[in-house]
């Protein structure tokens, strides 16, 4: 018995993420602990039987692998990973699958920018994810084709940043790029004939970021969350809800309120939607405690609060280091 000191903080462990298998009987989860020698949180995926019959036993051997998704058939996980630097440069988070059955995790992407959010079609065969376009790499190509054959002067960079907008750059993340913008992508949940990396292909497009998709239970379309302003910060309203073709085409505005949309959730029979909402209240004010909304699946329809006499917060979270960082914490909108 002794007073906590500052070092115990680096002995801290946690488990985040639960996410239960398809036939109920595992649980896989990400193991959150803190390397003190080099000053920074590893993650690694474990699974562990839902009746606590064993204990817990590691799946993945990565230091930076997190958000576990199942398959329909529990067979595979598909995870996000973060590779180690070989040559001490940073590497883009990638999706990764591996098989239940053992063996070594496989890339299944190798977007420029990195890929994140992988969601299962409920068929099994697609993947979706959020990834954000190489709009330099475009612009590095353009370049080179528009370069004189005989040019041999290096093409210099300028250091002057201008600024447009008001908030322009996060803390911890550094300046912004007003350009660059994260959209929706699908994957096939297969390797080719020959090994190499299955085709991505983009789904959403234009110039503001879309939020983590959400199958419709028949795979055709996707639903997912996008502010549409284009300086947000200035306006009371938040998050609306979108969908768009499973394989590409227009998205069409499905539901706003005045407020905030958060997590959504299809019924299984695809005829309806929940949400989490926080409505702005009147007059305006700097919190308002969300509610959850239900709603017809077909666009304009009405949004219903469900916990209007409900007073706590619904979805609520905690904002800091001592509950699982670095890994959601699972939980979400459950039909029955």
């Amino acid at each position: 018995r002794r007073p906590i000191t500052e070092t115990d903080l680096f002995k801290f462990v946690w488990a985040a993420d639960p996410r239960i298998s398809p036939n109920g009987s595992q649980v896989a989860f990400v193991l959150v602990n803190v390397n003190e020698d080099k000053d920074r949180y590893e993650t690694q995926i474990y699974v562990v039987p839902s009746d606590g019959s064993a204990p817990p036993r590691p799946l993945t051997s990565g230091r930076n692998d997190r958000s576990p998704r199942w398959s329909p058939n529990g067979r595979e996980i598909a995870f996000v990973r973060t590779p180690e630097p070989l040559d001490g440069k940073p590497k883009p988070a990638q999706i990764y699958l591996i098989s239940m059955d053992g063996g070594e995790a496989r890339s299944l992407t190798d977007a420029p920018k990195g890929a994140s959010s992988p969601v299962w079609s409920p068929d099994g065969r697609t993947i979706a994810f959020v990834s954000t376009p190489d709009s330099s790499s475009a612009q590095a190509k353009a370049d080179s084709a528009n370069k004189p054959l005989d040019s041999t002067r290096k093409k210099h960079i300028t250091d002057v940043r201008v600024i447009t907008r008001a908030q322009y750059r996060w803390n911890g993340g550094g300046y912004t790029d007003p350009t660059a913008h994260s959209h929706i992508w699908t994957v096939p949940a297969s390797f080719t004939v020959t090994g190499g990396l299955p085709t991505t292909r983009q789904i959403t497009f234009g110039g503001f970021d879309e939020g983590e998709p959400v199958w419709s239970p028949d795979a055709s379309r996707l639903y997912f969350t996008s502010n549409r302003r284009l300086e947000p910060y200035y306006e009371s309203r938040g998050d609306e809800l979108y969908s768009v073709p499973a394989n590409g085409g227009a998205s069409v505005k499905v539901a706003s309120i005045d407020g905030q949309i958060g997590t959504i959730a299809p019924s299984p029979d695809g005829k309806r939607i929940a949400f989490t909402g926080a409505a702005n209240a009147k007059p305006l004010r700097f919190y308002d405690q969300a509610d959850l909304f239900v709603m017809d699946a077909a666009p304009g329809s009405e949004p219903r609060n469900l916990t209007a006499s409900y007073d706590f917060d619904v979805e609520g979270d905690i904002s800091g280091d001592q509950h699982p960082p670095r890994a959601e914490a699972g939980g979400g909108i459950l039909w029955n």
